[in-house]
């Protein structure tokens, strides 16, 4: 019997099944098709539909931990509503914690990759066959070998460049689930894949990378200014060729503070788009940022700024309040330094700390903030020189559950 993967394409979760499609093409996956509606309701009709031709219906979603809740929700009631369907989870919250994800209603979850394992799994459901164990365990994967966006299907958004981050720091779940040696697709790879877009009408091209900067570096400490301006000439070139523009640095990814440079800038302003950087800085304090294994100081984040404003790019840096032992010198280390960001110009995206599955800091508790803290937020704010979703974050769960 054939299989339908029904995947829950909603808009937090498009890049990361863009990229599950493009291993599920038609062309790559022999015996399966997909579809990919946004709702819950569209979800039902699909799986419905799909058992009323004579496939096996699987429901697959990809989701964040601060997901889990109203996942789970929906899982409850598409599983009364379809109950011939097979339910497989995968993504971050699936893939640092499988048992909890099969607690929520799945059948499969997807620990790690998905590329490689999700088709094995649809195409063992297909024949009736049971996989080994309801946790499936996701190889690393070759970026040369899948692409980032289905054609067949559709699918576009920003092209990743690049998987896995050295650096581990110890709130961020990169590293743990794509591993600590970055991955690089290949140019000529990225370069098709504009092509594409672009005779698709698309014109505005952006990249998903934990460091912009860092294409191309063996280990991803270091920017390899080569492979870095080949990268951005010849991405610059087609796209002006086409019509067309590229964002390097900016939503969805960011750079490190400490490498900005006058290079890497010059490169922004000749072959990019943007003229807004987004930086990882997090925190001011010099302890804070060794504890949470950042590895650059308090001066890198003030050189990056300075030099934003020498090219007329602005900054937009992230600062994560309420950091695990987070002391009243390091708020004040951080105020500090955001209002001298303020004053050069920066644009401040402001973060609660949540503890994530996966990292060394799951088991600690969810942010707490203090009312002087939170008044600096808000008076920022109210000036318009920062925003973000500190205060839903402030809701999510609070710590995670360490084996």
């Amino acid at each position: 019997m054939k299989v339908r993967a029904v995947f829950y394409y909603s808009r937090e979760n498009r890049c990361s099944i863009n990229a599950l499609a493009g291993a599920l093409e038609p062309s790559r996956a022999e015996g399966v098709s997909a579809l990919f509606p946004a709702t819950s309701r569209g979800m039902a009709s699909a799986l419905r539909r799909t058992s009323a031709e004579g496939l096996r219906a699987a429901a697959c979603f990809s989701f964040f931990s601060c997901q889990r809740e109203s996942t789970a929700a929906i899982v409850r009631v598409l599983r009364a509503q379809t109950p011939g369907a097979v339910f497989i989870a995968g993504g971050p919250h699936a893939s640092a914690l499988p048992e909890d994800a099969l607690s929520m209603g799945f059948d499969y979850a997807v620990a790690g990759e998905g590329e490689n394992a999700l088709p094995r799994l649809l195409a063992a459901i297909g024949t009736g066959a049971r996989p080994a164990g309801r946790v499936i365990k996701g190889a690393r994967a070759d970026l040369s070998a899948f692409p980032p966006l289905s054609p067949e299907y559709g699918l576009f958004g920003p092209i990743e460049i690049t998987r896995g981050c050295p650096y581990a720091c110890t709130y961020c779940q990169t590293s743990f689930l794509f591993g600590g040696r970055p991955r690089h697709r290949p140019l000529g790879q990225i370069l098709a894949l504009m092509s594409t877009m672009f005779s698709r009408g698309l014109r505005d091209i952006r990249f998903i990378t934990p460091d912009a900067f860092a294409y191309g570096s063996r280990d991803g400490r270091g920017v390899d200014l080569p492979a870095l301006t080949e990268f951005m000439r010849r991405a610059g070139e087609l796209a002006d060729r086409k019509g067309g523009r590229i964002f390097v640095g900016s939503f969805p990814s960011e750079v490190r503070p400490d490498h900005v440079t006058p290079e890497t800038l010059a490169l922004v302003k000749k072959y990019a788009a943007n003229r807004r950087l987004i930086i990882g800085a997090q925190t001011a304090s010099p302890r804070a940022l060794g504890a949470v294994r950042r590895g650059h100081g308090p001066e890198e984040i003030y050189s990056a700024a300075r030099l934003c404003k020498e090219f007329r790019i602005t900054p937009y840096l992230d600062f994560i309040f309420g950091l695990p032992g987070e002391t009243a010198e390091d708020e004040e280390a951080s105020m500090e330094m955001i209002s001298r960001l303020s004053a050069m110009g920066a644009m401040i995206h402001t973060h609660a700390f949540m503890p994530l599955p996966g990292t060394p800091l799951a088991g600690a508790p969810g942010a707490s903030i203090s009312p002087r803290v939170r008044r600096f937020i808000q008076a920022m704010e109210a000036r318009g020189k920062a925003f973000g979703k500190w205060r839903a974050q402030l809701q999510a769960p609070r710590r995670w559950k360490v084996d």
